[in-house]
């Protein structure tokens, strides 16, 4: 998958319609069902009366209004509850991925940062996963090289009288210094 596919939250996107559409259409059928409800109870009522409404605004706009205005509230209440659960989805991973990155920060390389499988997010947390090992392996190469230094100086300071294994001991010393340059070079600061 290309960066700017895995960052659209394609699922995240469709589910999010979905809910929208689906909200939005039983508000709809509840603002439909209680406009028929209540206009044919009126309907009976002015059938079998002798008063006849002036216009047909008089007669519906009282129902149409009550009707709507339910409708509307049905929707913003499941709204309400649908962006509650999404900021749930959402704001847990993130958490989780803000936590692991935290302690990467502080120095911690061996965090592996893991989401539930159904989490949003995953691909986001597993590219700072990687970045987390390849961190992790660049510095693991750096403690290494940085430990033949230690122990080539040790040695140099021990055979300083034998000048080929000084000379042998200089030259393991330069290639170390030059292998730890290499591997600090990977860091652009």
């Amino acid at each position: 998958m290309m960066r700017t596919e895995r960052f659209t939250l394609e699922g995240f996107q469709k589910n999010m319609l979905l809910r929208f559409i689906v909200i939005t259409a039983i508000g709809g059928i509840v603002a439909t069902i209680l406009f028929y409800v209540l206009t044919s109870r009126r309907l009976n009522e002015v059938i079998y009366t002798f008063h006849l409404p002036d216009s047909i605004n008089e007669f519906l706009l009282p129902y149409m209004i009550t009707a709507n205005l339910t409708g509307l509230l049905v929707v913003i209440i499941a709204l309400i509850l649908a962006m509650k659960s999404v900021f749930w989805k959402v704001a847990g991973p993130l958490f989780r991925i803000s936590q692991d990155i935290q302690k990467l920060i502080d120095g911690d390389l061996t965090v592996n940062i893991r989401l539930r499988k159904d989490d949003e997010f995953k691909d986001l947390a597993e590219d700072f996963d990687l970045m987390g090992k390849s961190m992790r392996d660049k510095f693991v190469k750096i403690k290494e090289r940085f430990s033949e230094l230690s122990g080539t100086v040790t040695d140099m300071s021990i055979c300083h009288d034998d000048k080929e294994l000084f000379k042998e001991k200089k030259d393991l010393l330069k290639k170390n210094i030059k292998e730890l340059r290499e591997g600090l070079d990977a860091f652009k600061i």
